[in-house]
């Protein structure tokens, strides 16, 4: 296996093999079932996820069929009625309590009264103590150690100072603007060069790009991209756009109307590093008609509307 590329044969159907329980190289979800609270409507049904260490995982699906759901159980954020979820062997608390989990929300959330340097410095000035937090996490998990997959940096080695961070997402002119001055797109990458720089074993990116226009959002895929085949953390990606989901991705997981549950996992056997040219793939454009199909027949099933972008 290259250095660059995560094995096919790792890959293939690992999302949803049954015999795979918690262990230290998977994100393993098993029997998952949430209620909203009050009522008896179910968002998740029953959801069966197995995510590889150091891949890039897309969820897909109808609106409302509880992919943000699933994403916020999966970093502790969202509780749910029965079901499990382990990362890399921890708790979704454990591993959010050692600082192994990095979230990117559909809206930025920088704080507008400190320069984009200071919104990437923050997380490392409020977390002090995050190294012997990152200590203790190892010592009780092992498992929960810097990612190791093929082709990564050694961790925050890579991107040593802030300047690092900012030159990977093409912001070091803009490091001493406040938020208010930058476009939507800009301040996008300053969230998710926050995220990364605190190394975390496992980021969730909730439709991170949706606000934006699609000129913006295909540099932003690009860039995300470099930055991720570059740190080869364990990604979880929400998104309604097919051609995002199968650029970026090693597996896309199309998810059913409510209850959520997952319809399909589908391999994406482009290689890797990957840049602008997978665009003119014609192996791309057969992966999307496939998860199109996929998303039609969870469309068909479950009698909900599917609300996609098209690029």
């Amino acid at each position: 296996m290259s250095a660059e590329a995560v094995s096919s044969d790792a890959l293939a159907g690992a999302a949803l093999a049954p015999h795979v329980v918690a262990d230290p190289d998977h994100i393993v979800v098993r029997g998952l079932h949430k209620t909203y609270p009050g009522t008896s409507v179910a968002a998740l049904s029953d959801v069966e996820l197995v995510v590889p260490r150091g891949t890039f995982v897309s969820l897909i699906g109808p609106s409302g069929c509880g992919k943000s759901t699933l994403l916020r159980a999966v970093a502790g954020l969202e509780g749910f009625d029965d079901g499990s979820i382990t990362i890399f062997g921890a708790t979704p608390e454990e591993a959010c309590a050692a600082k192994s989990v990095g979230l990117v929300p559909q809206a930025p959330a920088l704080l507008p009264w400190l320069t984009v340097r200071q919104n990437v410095e923050l997380p490392h000035k409020v977390n002090r103590r995050a190294d012997r937090r990152r200590a203790e996490r190892e010592r009780k998990h092992p498992a929960l150690s810097a990612v190791s997959a093929p082709g990564a940096s050694s961790g925050l080695d890579a991107f040593a100072d802030v300047d690092s961070l900012l030159d990977m997402v093409n912001l070091t002119d803009a490091a001493d603007k406040h938020p208010g001055a930058l476009s939507g797109g800009m301040q996008q990458r300053v969230a998710i060069a926050r995220a990364f720089g605190l190394r975390p074993e496992i980021l969730l990116m909730d439709e991170p790009f949706s606000a934006l226009d699609e000129f913006t959002r295909e540099a932003l895929r690009l860039q995300l991209l470099t930055l991720w085949q570059r740190m080869r953390t364990t990604v979880l990606f929400v998104t309604h756009s097919v051609r995002e989901a199968v650029t970026l991705s090693d597996q896309v997981v199309v998810m059913s109307a409510r209850p959520g549950q997952v319809h399909e996992v589908i391999d994406v056997d482009l290689p890797r590093p990957r840049g602008a040219d997978v665009l003119l793939s014609p192996q791309l454009h057969t992966i999307e008609d496939r998860v199109r199909a996929s998303l039609q027949s969870a469309w068909e099933a479950g009698a909900a509307p599917v609300d996609l972008v098209a690029g």
